[in-house]
């Protein structure tokens, strides 16, 4: 049932996006995650939509992360989380974008002790620097709270679409 319901989640989100107005700039790209909860390090491909149609200096972004398998103490760990994240540019300067981030997280996690998927909520902060037209570069530091409850530190590349 919990399957059904991200994957619904998932699909609506992605079909939302690609209805709504496709002049909104969009980006694409991914980078690695250092977390603090098990496995701790990771990758993550990440999509931004430009939504100044509904809040000037907005976006939606979305995030699929895949931490790398870990064992520990004879216990295997695996993770992969989906983070729905509402950003709000308050700050920049000479190329650097400063943004605050609130949203939800779905994680599912697999250990030789227990499975299962868990929601969250998200906050945290982040900043883009643009290279130019065509890439920028972004760092996020986020604290899951509920759920599994992790803090993330995540950095890597987008291009612009």
């Amino acid at each position: 049932m919990k399957t059904r319901i991200f994957k619904f989640l998932f699909i609506s989100i992605i079909l939302g996006c690609s209805f709504t107005s496709l002049a909104q700039p969009m980006t694409i790209g991914g980078g690695l995650i250092l977390e603090t909860g098990r496995p701790p390090f990771g990758i993550q491909v990440k999509g931004t939509y430009n939504t100044d149609f509904i809040f000037k200096k907005s976006r939606l972004s979305a995030g699929f992360g895949f931490m790398f398998p870990q064992t520990v103490n004879f216990r295997d760990y695996n993770r992969v989380f989906l983070n729905i994240d509402a950003n709000y540019d308050f700050y920049s300067v000479e190329g650097f974008n400063f943004y605050a981030l609130a949203g939800i997280n779905f994680t599912y996690y697999n250990s030789t002790v227990s499975k299962g998927l868990l929601p969250g909520l998200t906050a945290g902060g982040g900043v883009y620097y643009n290279f130019g037209d065509k890439m920028k570069a972004y760092s996020e530091m986020k604290n899951t709270f509920f759920g599994y409850g992790e803090a993330a530190l995540t950095f890597g590349v987008l291009f612009n679409l």
